[in-house]
């Protein structure tokens, strides 16, 4: 799934970020390590980790002056929220509609209608046959 070795945050910690917000990092080195952490309050991005703390992770570690200044700014209401990534789906194949029909459709079209058909039977020919029943039909 990921290329390993990766870090993984928690916050609040020894480190500042975008607007004096604390937080630390480690390294896992497999999909073992990696679960183990996400499931223990560590995250795959420091803003994650920074948005899961809130204001903790901002007055961590601060002296009183620089936790007044703090408090009265409130830089974790200005913070943007992480950007979680939408999980991607797999590509849905559509089908052309000008697209000519394929061997199994033309073989299960002629098998409704009863027309014989073997494996030497070129598809255009089994097409003429189908448009032939048709519109006898």
């Amino acid at each position: 799934m990921s290329d390993f070795p990766v870090l993984v945050y928690r916050s609040p910690g020894p480190f500042r970020g975008h607007l004096g917000a604390s937080y630390t990092y480690r390294q896992v080195t497999d999909d073992g390590d990696l679960a183990a952490a996400l499931s223990s309050g560590w995250f795959r991005t420091a803003d994650e980790a920074i948005a899961a703390a809130g204001e903790a992770a901002y007055t961590h570690g601060l002296t009183k002056k620089q936790l007044a200044r703090v408090l009265k700014d409130k830089p974790w209401l200005r913070a943007a929220p992480p950007k979680v990534e939408a999980p991607v789906a797999a590509p849905v194949e559509v089908p052309d509609d000008d697209a000519p029909p394929t061997r199994a459709e033309l073989e299960e079209q002629a098998t409704l209608l009863g027309i014989k058909f073997d494996g030497r039977t070129t598809d255009k020919r089994l097409a003429d046959r189908i448009a032939e029943a048709m519109k006898g039909a």
